[in-house]
């Protein structure tokens, strides 16, 4: 398959499949297309798919390239080792190098949330404090 196949399926009129981004007219298409954060996601896109069916960690393993001036697999430059440090201990460097690896990223743990409804104003709260506030409020008391 053509990287201009592949194009046409990741990028289309109504639809930024890289992105997840619904396009639904000409300008929003336009603006979308030409960001920053869009070209930002297709560089990881296609260092994580690599066109000619490589692997991937073979288009990032670059023995020439000093890992304490520049990180390939997040396409970042760093002024100093230190600075470099501090980048690859990050969360973001951590999301691209599991993104890399197969393994899908950790979802924030939510613990367990409890909510509250008041089926009088059909509204749901989050904690118990708001619920009783909303009980106490002018909009509840007139229903």
């Amino acid at each position: 398959m053509k990287s201009s196949d592949i194009d046409q399926e990741l990028f289309t009129e109504s639809y930024c499949k890289v992105c997840s981004a619904q396009l639904i007219s000409e300008s929003q298409r336009v603006a979308h297309y030409e960001s920053r954060k869009h070209a930002s996601k297709v560089r990881l896109y296609y260092m994580l798919h690599p066109v000619d069916g490589g692997c991937p960690a073979k288009k990032l393993d670059s023995d020439l390239v000093d890992k304490n001036k520049c990180c390939t697999l997040c396409n970042m430059s760093f002024t100093s080792a230190v600075v470099a440090e501090s980048h690859y201990q990050g969360k973001i460097h951590a999301k691209r190098l599991k993104l890399l690896l197969g393994e899908q990223p950790a979802l924030k743990a939510t613990g367990l949330k409890r909510s509250y409804t008041c089926n009088i104003c059909n509204v749901t709260l989050n904690s118990i404090e708001q619920y009783h506030a909303h009980l106490k409020g002018s909009k509840h008391q007139t229903k």
